[in-house]
């Protein structure tokens, strides 16, 4: 009999004693993605825990990872969540065409979770949303699970801090809530922050990454400027680096890419109108990659042999280095936009991304990454991210063709 029963027989503003908290939770991570599975190795290190997903070609990667700890569970069985005594909802909330939030995974993955817990239970929503989104969602439940909510952290890529030494923001809807969910994430992580309410918790996620989008627009901004003036930016930086206070580093790029960052800001405008700065920012990144392709093309096209339009080789489209991972890539978009400008040959190199991620784009496997070859077959090589694997010497060797570094990270 599904436990779902003894739940549903209540009103979901009854009063439960939530004093009564769980001394040994089972954990469940509803949607194991990128972040979804960071937290499950981090809890399933302290907890017995179960990854859940609808994705059975998911599940199948993660087996060679979790396959050696014996806490760890995974399954897309449903039946699975009546063992756990803690949620952690960690699902997609992307954006529609309409570049307004889609809530409709968290939502899924929230009635989902509800035909299963029963009262004194805990449900925290880890994925990025709009201020104000677990109070609606969860309010109506604060009085017989404990309901809270702690911002991702995850940075693909990063090994240092390790997962369980970035301090772990949490916040509840109620103080009682408040004190078990500290409990329940103080096991995992060295340190817990806990902040007043969910409100505080979700715009500080928003405002973490959105600063990151200000910042790089910024220092992009800068950056053209000081090469106007026949300046090396990341000398520019350096020097600006050894202030000792009142001042962080950001290097230049061709833009921002991965789930957080780029659509970050959108989360903030769907109920804060009046973020000029911010707006301006994300317009201004959202349209660098386009149009810095724009000015490269305009420059090969006009001294390009071939009649048909530049040879132009991609090097780098993972959003970031060290990732395979497309969405919202600054490299894929340079790639896309110099389709639509007409190349006679546009090719890639990126050893992490494999040819079936882009079909409609031809890739230049190792081999062919020399520069006899490359001088040979193409007018100018754009670096859109300092890819790992890519051997960058072979650029510093090329005789003819053109050499243009958009990623100094």
């Amino acid at each position: 009999m599904s436990r779902n029963n003894s739940f549903s027989t209540m009103q979901r503003n009854d009063s439960f004693d939530l004093t009564l908290a769980h001394h040994d939770h089972v954990v469940c991570v509803v949607g194991v993605g990128y972040v979804g599975e960071h937290l499950l190795r981090s809890f399933g290190t302290c907890y017995q825990s179960i990854g859940f997903d609808i994705s059975v070609q998911r599940l199948a990667q993660l087996q060679p990872v979790f396959g050696h700890m014996p806490n760890v569970t995974l399954t897309n069985d449903e039946s699975y969540l009546d063992r756990a005594t803690a949620y952690l909802i960690s699902v997609p909330t992307l954006l529609k065409a309409d570049n307004t939030v889609d809530l409709s995974h968290l939502i899924s993955a929230l009635a989902m979770v509800l035909k299963h817990v029963q009262p004194g239970n805990t449900i925290v929503i880890e994925s990025s949303v709009q201020v104000g989104t677990t109070r609606q969602i969860l309010g109506p439940y604060q009085n017989i699970l404990h309901c809270g909510m702690s911002p991702e952290r995850v940075d693909p890529g990063r090994t240092f801090p390790t997962a369980q030494q970035i301090p772990k923001i949490i916040s509840a809807l109620t103080p009682a809530s408040n004190s078990i969910i500290h409990k329940l994430y103080a096991r995992v992580f060295e340190q817990v922050v806990p902040v007043s309410k969910p409100e505080v918790a979700e715009m500080t996620k928003l405002f973490e990454n959105c600063y990151r989008m200000v910042n790089i627009a910024y220092v992009n901004e800068m950056s053209d400027a000081a090469r106007a003036h026949g300046i090396d930016p990341n000398e520019m930086i350096d020097a600006a680096a050894t202030k000792p206070y009142g001042y962080q580093a950001f290097r230049p790029g061709l833009g921002v890419g991965g789930h957080c960052i780029p659509v970050n800001p959108f989360y903030l405008f769907s109920n804060n109108p009046n973020l000029p700065v911010l707006k301006r920012a994300t317009k201004l990144m959202r349209n660098r990659p386009a149009a810095l392709a724009k000015k490269l093309h305009r420059r090969c096209a006009a001294r390009a042999a071939c009649p048909t339009g530049p040879r132009i080789l991609v090097v780098g489209i993972g959003f970031k280095p060290g990732q395979s991972v497309l969405s919202y890539s600054p490299g894929l978009a340079f790639a896309t936009e110099l389709q639509r400008l007409g190349c006679s040959r546009l090719v890639f190199h990126d050893p992490l991304v494999e040819q079936a991620q882009v079909p409609w784009l031809e890739k230049l496997d190792h081999a062919g990454f020399h520069p006899g070859r490359l001088d040979l077959e193409f007018d100018a090589v754009a670096v859109c991210t300092r890819q790992h694997g890519v051997d960058f010497t072979v650029l510093d060797k090329l005789r003819h063709c053109r050499v243009k570094t958009f990623d100094t990270a």
